[in-house]
């Protein structure tokens, strides 16, 4: 599952949250065909997904 989230402190609330309750997450950026800007993102990796 992937959380599109702006702002960068949020981000790192929502990591350091579904970290701590023992979900496995990464972070990274993304970029569509034809956009100019890549988008961040938190994805949530669920049992052996």
């Amino acid at each position: 599952m992937k959380l599109k989230i702006a702002k960068p402190d949020d981000r790192d609330a929502v990591i350091v949250i579904l970290a701590r309750n023992g979900y496995t997450v990464r972070q990274g950026k993304e970029k569509k065909p034809g956009d100019k800007v890549a988008t961040s993102f938190v994805e949530v990796v669920e049992d052996g997904k």
